[in-house]
C-alpha cells in the first residue's frame, strides 16, 4: 500500500535495484526526491516518470562516492536545490569477494571509502541541519553480512559490520534529538549488485532467486515511517540470527558450508 510521506528524501546509489525501488515508492507518497549514482543518464531517465508516480519535486546529482569529500558534497548540493531533508538514505554500495590474502589494501580502502566513509561524510554534513530543524531520519543500508562475517567476504563484512556499529552508535546519541535512525539488512536481493559480482573470479553461480528490490523499498519506508531501529528481511537472515542466540559455534559452521556450496549466498 503507497501511503503519502510528504518528505524531502536522499537516496544514494538511486539509478538501479534498491536505490531505484526506493525512489519509485516515495515519490509514489508524493516525496520530493534528490538521488544520486555514478550513471547520470540513468538518474535523468528516471526523472519524468518519477514526478509522474507522485513526486513533487524531482532533482539528482552526479557524484563518485569512491572519492573522499564526495558523501558531503552531495549533501550540501542537495540542501541548496531542494531547500530542505528530512530523510536521507545512505544505499550505495558494492563487494568485491575472495579470500582476505587476495583482496588488495587498496580494494579494501575503495570499498570502505564508497560503503562506509561516503555513508559517513553525509551523516556528518546533514547533522547541523537536522539539529536545527528539531527532526530527521538516517537510514543506512547495510547487510545480513554486516551481523554475521563469511568467508570470502571479510572485506564486504567488514564495511557492512561498520555501518550497524555507526547505526546503532548514533541511535543512542540522538535518541532524545528528534532525529531518528534506522538500519536496513535486506538479505540476498535481486538486483544488478549481484550479476557485477558475479563476475568477479571464483564467486560462482546462484541457485535460487532473492526478494525483490521493491521488498527493502517497501521496508526502508516502513523504517521511516515507524521510527524501526534494526530491520531483517530474509528467512535465512533471521534463522541465522536465531540460532547464534542459541549457539554461535553452529552459526559459524552453517555459515561456512554455505559459503563452499554457494559462494553468492554471501551476497546482499
Amino acid at each position: 500500500m503507497i501511503l503519502p510521506m510528504k518528505k524531502n528524501v536522499i537516496i544514494t546509489g538511486a539509478s538501479s535495484g534498491i536505490g531505484k525501488a526506493t525512489a519509485e515508492l516515495f515519490a509514489s507518497g508524493g516525496c520530493g526526491l534528490y538521488l544520486t549514482a555514478r550513471r547520470l543518464e540513468r538518474l535523468e531517465g528516471m526523472l519524468p516518470g518519477l514526478l509522474k508516480q507522485g513526486a513533487t519535486d524531482c532533482v539528482c546529482g552526479c557524484f563518485d562516492l569512491s572519492i573522499p569529500g564526495s558523501g558531503s558534497e552531495l549533501v550540501k548540493d542537495a540542501l541548496t536545490r531542494l531547500g530542505t531533508i528530512d530523510v536521507l538514505v545512505c544505499n550505495a554500495g558494492y563487494g568485491r569477494f575472495g579470500p582476505v590474502e587476495e583482496t588488495a589494501p587498496e580494494e579494501m580502502v575503495r570499498m570502505m571509502q564508497v560503503n562506509f566513509m561516503s555513508a559517513y561524510e553525509s551523516i556528518l554534513a546533514i547533522l547541523p541541519f537536522f539539529r536545527e530543524q528539531r527532526g530527521g531520519h538516517i537510514v543506512l543500508v547495510s547487510s545480513i553480512n554486516g551481523k554475521k562475517g563469511m568467508a570470502g567476504s571479510a572485506a564486504y563484512s567488514a564495511t557492512k559490520f561498520a555501518q550497524v556499529g555507526l547505526g546503532e552508535a548514533l541511535w543512542a546519541e540522538l535518541e532524545h534529538s528528534g532525529i531518528k535512525v534506522s538500519v536496513i539488512c535486506p538479505g540476498y536481493t535481486e538486483t544488478e549488485f549481484h550479476g557485477l559480482a558475479a563476475a568477479e573470479p571464483g564467486t560462482g553461480r546462484r541457485f535460487f532467486r532473492g526478494q525483490e528490490a521493491s521488498v527493502v523499498a517497501r521496508a526502508i519506508q516502513t523504517a521511516v515511517r515507524k521510527g524501526r531501529r534494526e530491520v531483517h528481511l530474509t528467512f535465512q537472515g533471521k534463522l541465522l540470527l536465531f540460532i547464534e542466540r542459541f549457539s554461535r559455534r553452529l552459526a559459524m559452521r552453517i555459515l561456512a558450508q554455505a559459503a563452499k556450496k554457494d559462494p553468492l549466498r554471501r551476497i546482499d
